[in-house]
């Protein structure tokens, strides 16, 4: 009996393992790039819909940084939902005061209008941001958001769903950080790296939307300061 124990204990301590590393590997990737304070006014910008800007199973690169992302189709409604998780998150895990963003397309046409045409997205984003009498921007964009078809603990089709977000300090003209998420869930036959996740959500198929949730939330935990 002993040799059968000590072959499960073994088990068990590499499942414990993976639990621990897919729950790091799987989440949402955060990045602090400049010295900022988390203090003073942000102006939160709605989300911006870039599978409806280029089209969906396309490649396109973030207007801030370049990186990657696959988009796929997104849900009516779906970069508002973002929008009001993500003012939701600064407002409960950071003590910045949120600046309303009802006038920021208006000023950053003026601005786009008045600059050259071939101004950076970081520099429209700045001025507006300063326009607007704010010590930083938050932008985010959304790339996926499909919905699992199916049920809990039967899909045909899993949940999709990749955006990231920028934080911008408006007087430096300068990324200060910034986190993405891009993720499919996997069955955990497929991917054992997942197995983490896996028990996270209660071994079921969750929708896009309580993976979003998890995901900004998980984002803004890791938010750190230099």
């Amino acid at each position: 009996m002993k040799p059968r124990w000590d072959i499960m204990k073994w088990v068990l301590v590499l499942v414990c393992f993976l639990g621990l590393w897919a729950c790091k590997s799987s989440g949402p990737v955060t990045h602090v790039s400049g010295a900022f304070d988390g203090k003073g006014k942000v102006l939160v910008l709605p989300f911006q819909d870039m599978a409806w800007l280029h089209g969906t199973n396309v490649n396109v690169r973030s207007p801030l940084t370049g990186k990657v992302f696959m988009t796929g189709a997104t849900r009516e409604g779906a970069d508002r939902l973002l929008t009001d998780l993500l003012v939701d998150a600064l407002q409960q895990q950071t003590v910045f005061q949120t600046v309303p963003s009802r006038d920021a397309y208006a000023v950053m046409d003026a601005v786009k209008s008045a600059g050259d045409s071939q101004q950076s997205a970081l520099k429209i984003l700045t001025k507006t941001g300063r326009m607007l009498k704010a010590d930083m921007v938050i932008q985010g964009y959304l790339y996926r958001f499909e919905d699992r078809v199916g049920a809990d603990y039967s899909a045909e089709s899993a949940a999709s769903v990749a955006f990231d977000v920028y934080l911008i300090d408006c007087v430096e003209q300068k990324l200060v950080w910034s986190g993405y998420f891009d993720q499919t869930q996997q069955a955990l036959s497929d991917d054992l790296r997942y197995i983490g996740t896996f028990f996270r959500r209660g071994g079921r198929w969750i929708t896009a939307e309580e993976m979003a949730t998890t995901a900004m939330d998980d984002m803004f935990k890791e938010f750190k300061q230099p």
